[in-house]
């Protein structure tokens, strides 16, 4: 089974790779990232430099790399590719007869934008912040008579907490209101219970697992990560917000408690930075989408162990022949790295 992974230098890419990696079976894993130095490149057995996805001839080398190297499935590892892989799924699968893990264009759509995500939310009858676009002048002013202060600021496009602006009073607000821009400005929903991300699995339509962890963040990204039974009590939801959705493989929930329901402020339609760490507590979301799509294999509710993970870096040394030996054909063999952990 050949099995191409794109964003290896991103942690997301990162961490699908490394849920392969962890993978018993007969497997050859290919990377591509715009940049040979990217990490993920050598956590694989064949490495390529790609265009950037906004490039005119990315999906045309995409196309190379699945036929020459006869890709059976195709992971998507950062969020700039979704939308293109959405758009060319059903062409590339047929052309090639492979599987292309994403979700459809209109999945993709609301998931990337917090406006619509909201709006999806409240549509169906789940809880949801109340959001609303900060060029809409009637809109804000139904905002601010429905909550108070603070309020939250965000890219409808932005992820990892970049762009955000709390709006603590009147004067942020008419700050960021009096200028085109793509904001929305969202209800603060109390982090007094913590914050959560889920991870949900849907298979031909079925949501067939979910893993919720609470976390703690630093620069955007989870750093800390904690398990416990009764977190359960929101995968049901989590689930049929899923499913409503039209989300196909992997989707990420974060979300926040009111009234001891999950109020959902962020979706990606895609495995996330937590990926890996969840596989720690007894699933492993790549693993299970590799069985389902290659041996047909049922997948369901894992049995999961309590505890937290911390996360710490690690690094790899690249030989100076073996960087100028890639960097030099673009594409490699067997990459080779000395990997050295936080302790040995």
């Amino acid at each position: 089974m050949n099995i191409l992974v794109t964003g290896a230098g991103a942690l997301l890419g990162q961490g699908i790779l490394r849920s392969l990696n962890e993978i018993k079976g007969n497997m050859t894993i290919h990377t591509c990232d715009p940049a040979w130095r990217s990490g993920g490149h050598w956590l694989g057995d064949f490495a390529h430099t790609i265009p950037l996805a906004t490039d005119n001839n990315y999906i045309v080398e995409i196309s190379r790399l699945i036929s020459e190297n006869n890709i059976n499935l195709l992971f998507i590892g950062t969020d700039v590719e979704l939308p293109v892989f959405a758009e060319n799924k059903e062409k590339l699968e047929s052309q090639f007869n492979l599987k292309i893990i994403v979700s459809n264009k209109k999945v993709i759509e609301i998931a990337n934008n917090k406006y619509l995500t909201a709006k999806f939310l409240q549509e169906n009858d789940y809880p949801f912040p109340y959001s609303v676009l900060s060029e809409d002048k009637k809109g804000v002013k139904e905002l601010k008579e429905k909550s108070a202060y603070p309020y939250f600021a965000k890219p409808v496009d932005g992820a990892r907490s970049k762009g955000i602006v709390k709006v603590e009073n009147e004067k942020i607000l008419d700050e960021i209101t009096s200028y085109p821009n793509n904001l929305v400005i969202q209800e603060f929903i109390s982090e007094e219970e913590g914050e959560f991300t889920s991870g949900c699995l849907v298979l031909d339509g079925k949501a067939v697992a979910v893993v919720t962890l609470k976390r703690d963040l630093r620069d955007g990204n989870t750093y800390r990560a904690y398990y416990e039974k009764e977190f359960t009590r929101y995968d049901e939801t989590i689930k049929k917000i899923a499913e409503s959705l039209g989300v196909e493989g992997p989707c990420n929930f974060q979300f926040r408690i009111r009234n001891g329901e999950p109020v959902i402020f962020e979706i990606n339609a895609r495995f996330s930075g937590t990926t890996p760490l969840r596989s720690f507590f007894g699933f492993n979301e790549v693993e299970a989408v590799v069985n389902h799509y290659t041996n047909q294999q049922k997948i369901s509710q894992p049995e999961l162990r309590e505890g937290e993970v911390l996360r710490v870096w690690a690094d790899l040394f690249i030989p100076k022949e073996e960087a100028e030996r890639f960097n030099a054909s673009k594409e490699i063999e067997k990459p080779e790295a000395e990997y050295h952990p936080f302790k040995k």
